[in-house]
């Protein structure tokens, strides 16, 4: 506790005298510390955790991106995906080839976009399979997608979408909306070069060729909108399936379950208990009410009585 003491006259006067001549520092009063700048609107990818959200997200669209692919591969590929990876577009598009699908769609609910990437081996690799080829043909063109193929790759991007929004329906209902498509990164129109993305690469693993990569990027400004739902561990029920609940509430009926009245509980000293043998009769009280007992736990009190000729039990609370 800090002490309510003044200071005397003289006291006063000789701190007076000591700081006009300098024998006294009077500092500032203020402790001094080191402090962190602070930029607005900086990349704290803190906010949204280890993507847990997204990486289950990536996991069911790269489950059911197989049924997109089986059309044209006439066989269910492997697919591994890659956890999400935070980097600079600049970092990004300097890695890619000059020539490959690049596909926008509109995201309204984010009110964004995403980039989704498409290599031409990938697409090469569909045309073959789809008119009854091996799978393992070179790039027709190496600088433009024939009619054929530009076909297949709207048909893997519509269908990459809709797969989308529902690997998102159960976080947060979403549509994609497909808005432009380029051949050459530098002409694509995403986010600026030192905006920050998020990577997500799905790996298309084919027995006939080197393995093709797919990649949907989302900016990482869009998804820090909803960083609490990034970061979740629970994720949000969606519309109710009315049939699933049905299925369950049978189930749960048709469960088997014992029943059992306790009709008396007998006590006996261990002198008798040792004496028992047969034709020995031990002899029960006999009670008004009787508990009755569902899986060891007891639900209802119950009255002795007789029905059809048979000993039963009414419940009677």
């Amino acid at each position: 506790m800090a002490s309510s003491r003044t200071l005397s006259n003289d006291e006063v006067s000789a701190l007076i005298d000591g700081l006009n001549n300098g024998s006294i520092d009077a500092g500032t009063g203020i402790e001094e510390k080191e402090y962190k700048p602070f930029k607005f609107g900086g990349e704290d990818v803190g906010l949204l955790g280890d993507f847990y959200t997204l990486r289950l997200i990536n996991e069911r669209f790269g489950r059911q991106l197989r049924n997109v692919l089986l059309p044209m591969l006439r066989f269910l590929p492997r697919i591994t995906t890659l956890p999400p990876e935070i980097q600079k577009f600049d970092f990004y598009s300097a890695g890619l080839d000059t020539f490959l699908s690049l596909n926008t769609a509109r995201v309204d609910e984010l009110k964004s976009t995403i980039l989704m990437t498409v290599p031409p081996k990938l697409i090469s690799i569909l045309v073959n399979t789809f008119f009854g080829g091996r799978g393992d043909s070179a790039i027709t063109r190496p600088t433009e997608f024939t009619p054929t193929e530009e076909r297949i790759i709207q048909i893997v991007v519509d269908g990459s979408l809709r797969v989308l929004e529902e690997a998102w329906s159960e976080i947060l209902p979403v549509n994609f909306h497909h808005s432009s498509s380029e051949t050459n990164p530098s002409f694509t129109t995403f986010v600026d070069g030192q905006e920050m993305v998020v990577r997500n690469s799905f790996i298309v693993q084919l027995p006939f060729s080197d393995p093709a990569t797919i990649d949907i990027l989302y900016p990482l400004q869009a998804l820090k909108a909803i960083a609490p739902l990034m970061r979740s561990k629970i994720q949000r029920v969606g519309e109710r399936d009315i049939n699933w609940e049905r299925r369950l509430q049978n189930a749960l009926l048709d469960l088997p379950l014992s029943f059992c009245p306790r009709i008396a509980e007998p006590i006996v000293t261990m002198t008798d208990l040792l004496n028992v043998k047969p034709g020995v009769v031990i002899e029960i009280p006999a009670f008004e009410t009787v508990s009755v007992y569902v899986e060891g736990q007891s639900l209802f009190k119950g009255a002795v009585g007789e029905r059809d000729g048979k000993m039963a039990v009414r419940i009677i609370k």
